[in-house]
């Protein structure tokens, strides 16, 4: 069955829809809200005439508090009138928009439960506000919503046109153009220095004879138009330029990051430039002007142009346009593999071995193994006679004979395993293929020669801090022994001071022999057998070696990681043991003997006092008596 309801609707308590799984007001009718204005004026009225009978009832003692009663409910209830009168007069005028009549009814309920309230009686007119939120129905709210995300894809679908970008780029936009306005003012520049980075941007700005010119082509380092010689000394000695050497003797001006970062903040603010370099000039030295310094000083700090911290570089990010976004999709979908959603030509997918592994019984490492025949790999003994890598079935024991050089012709031959993979596949195969390479046994120790300080090696490890020598202890970076190399220790020195990273030069400074160059293999003796207590060496204590993670990060020249490099896609372990020379899978050996610790010594005798003659001769007092009052 249905009921009237109050906004003037029929009902059904039995909808077939169902209840509503989301509540939404919608706007009332007019007719509800004048009804609504209505009954409110009417209710604050009651409560006008209750508190004035009230008033006149009262007696000298409640008096003056029921008048100022009466007087606080008849001006809300002059109000609720009002905003039902007003009501009354803009539904008769076509001109009002719809909101009007349901403003003046939520005035009118609002009055009407204040005046209750000021009365003392019950507020009824708080159920009026219910009256004016008409719950939607499902399909009022689906075209509500329905209309919401129409508009929104219609306002991103103009901003997308106006700006060429997405929502993210368009918010990364504001914010570089909110950190432009607070950089640009700041770097003291003329629009002649934003010229100077436009030139170097083109990769025509050259130097040569002492004059800065912009050549008409890249490549051809003669002639051009001519720039300013001291902006560009300026810019390059505030590290925005940077000098490369090409041919003839011309040495070509390139953008430094620091030197992109600010032409974009300059371009995205042009009102921070200066009219002119006077007034450029008298703004950094007001920001450079102390009290303390010399007028020498403060003329010659305010010539300089201010650096760009890299705080500011790294909170700059460029927003990508959606062309360049396309762009980039599509090249980065060529470039996948096909396992990852992509294909890479002119290269074979690997696919899972076929067979098992078997431990080689000579290196201890698992091999892969061709019809359970161990496959032929690299020797690691001295002698290649003595590694049966090839002709051994797993679980059988190592055969003396037939040697390698009489075995089939067949068995001879390497087989391919998917290790032997060209370098393309082997650096960059998916993950799935990497995940399908056997795993290592590395619990067989293996000896490696161990390091002997040299003195002056010696007193450059004791003079490290305290805190360094710890960790070095712990990584066993006290006595590295490096892997053979085809690059000098001079190449190695040259690289890691022009191209390692500078946030790398402060740990590595820190040990004598340097920190981010050892990998695992390379690493020395535990700090308990350097101690001489090779009854607790730390790879004894641990059953194995420490083995690195195969797993290492490739960074941008702002220290931000790029991408995963994996160093070994074949997933050989590199394993530290222990380099002394006691044995690690073997019974401990003894515990070496404490140090006898020499006999503490007696407290000091007392002096013995000369005898005198006397009538009771007086004693010395006893050893531990003295201590006591001493003490």
């Amino acid at each position: 069955m249905g009921r009237e309801s109050r906004t003037g609707t029929t009902e059904n308590l039995n909808d077939k829809d169902g209840p509503m799984t989301e509540i939404d007001a919608g706007e009332p009718t007019p007719e509800t809200c004048l009804r609504v204005a209505r009954e409110a004026a009417a209710l604050a009225a009651a409560a006008d005439d209750m508190a004035l009978s009230a008033a006149c009832r009262s007696s000298s003692r409640t008096e003056a508090h029921r008048e100022e009663v009466m007087h606080a409910v008849h001006r809300e209830a002059v109000e609720a009138e009002g905003h039902a009168a007003r009501a009354e007069q803009w539904a008769a005028d076509p001109s009002m928009p719809g909101s009007a009549l349901r403003y003046c009814a939520n005035g009118a309920v609002d009055y009407a439960v204040r005046a209750q309230e000021a009365a003392g009686v019950e507020a009824t007119a708080a159920a009026l506000r219910t009256e004016l939120e008409r719950t939607l129905t499902p399909q009022e709210h689906a075209e509500r919503e329905s209309e919401r995300r129409r508009a929104e894809a219609e306002q991103e679908a103009a901003e997308r046109a106006a700006t060429g970008m997405d929502a993210d780029n368009r918010h990364l936009a504001r914010m570089n153009a909110y950190l432009a306005e607070s950089i640009v003012p700041a770097l003291g520049w003329t629009a002649g220095h934003v010229r100077v980075l436009e030139a170097a941007e083109t990769g025509r700005l050259y130097q040569r004879d002492g004059q800065t010119r912009q050549a008409a082509e890249r490549g051809v380092w003669s002639g051009g138009r001519k720039v300013s010689r001291e902006r560009t000394q300026d810019l390059r000695a505030a590290g925005y330029l940077a000098a490369v050497d090409a041919a003839d003797g011309a040495r070509v001006l390139v953008l430094t990051p620091s030197g992109q970062v600010a032409l974009e903040l300059a371009r995205l603010h042009p009102a921070g430039l200066y009219e002119s370099d006077k007034a450029a000039y008298e703004a950094r030295y007001a920001r450079v002007a102390k009290r303390h310094k010399r007028m020498d000083d403060k003329k010659a700090a305010a010539r300089r142009l201010p650096s760009m911290d890299g705080s500011t570089v790294r909170r700059y990010q460029r927003p990508v346009t959606l062309a360049e976004q396309e762009v980039r999709a599509a090249r980065e979908a060529a470039e996948q593999w096909e396992g990852e959603g992509g294909y890479c030509p002119g290269v074979e997918t690997p696919a899972p071995a076929a067979e098992s592994t078997a431990r080689c019984p000579c290196c201890g490492l698992r091999k892969a193994t061709v019809s359970g025949v161990l496959a032929p790999h690299k020797p690691t003994r001295a002698a290649a006679d003595d590694c049966p890598g090839s002709g051994l079935r797993p679980g059988v024991e190592p055969r003396v004979e037939p040697r390698v050089e009489d075995a089939p012709a067949a068995a001879a031959e390497p087989t391919a395993t998917p290790v032997d993979q060209p370098l393309l596949r082997r650096l960059f195969a998916p993950r799935a293929a990497r995940e399908q390479q056997p795993a290592h046994d590395v619990r067989t120790g293996i000896r490696r020669p161990q390091r002997v300080l040299t003195p002056e090696e010696r007193e450059r490890v004791q003079d490290m801090p305290l805190l360094n020598l710890q960790g070095a202890l712990i990584m066993g970076i006290t006595d590295p022994v490096p892997n053979a190399s085809p690059m000098s220790e001079d190449a190695g020195a040259w690289v890691r001071e022009h191209a390692w990273p500078a946030h790398f030069q402060p740990t590595e400074n820190r040990y004598p022999f340097g920190f981010h160059r050892w990998s695992m293999c390379e690493r020395g003796t535990c700090w308990n057998c350097l101690s001489g207590r090779h009854d607790i060496c730390v790879h004894r204590q641990k059953g194995g070696p420490d083995v690195d993670r195969n797993r290492d990060w490739v960074t941008n020249h702002q220290g931000r990681t790029v991408a995963e490099f994996i160093p070994r896609p074949g997933g050989e372990p590199c394993v530290w043991w222990c380099r002394c020379e006691c044995p690690k899978d073997e019974p401990a050996p003894a515990r070496p003997a404490e140090k006898e610790k020499p006999a503490p010594a007696g407290p000091p005798k007392a002096p013995e006092t000369p005898s005198v003659q006397a009538a009771a001769p007086a004693r010395a007092p006893e050893a531990d008596a003295v201590q006591t009052a001493l003490w």
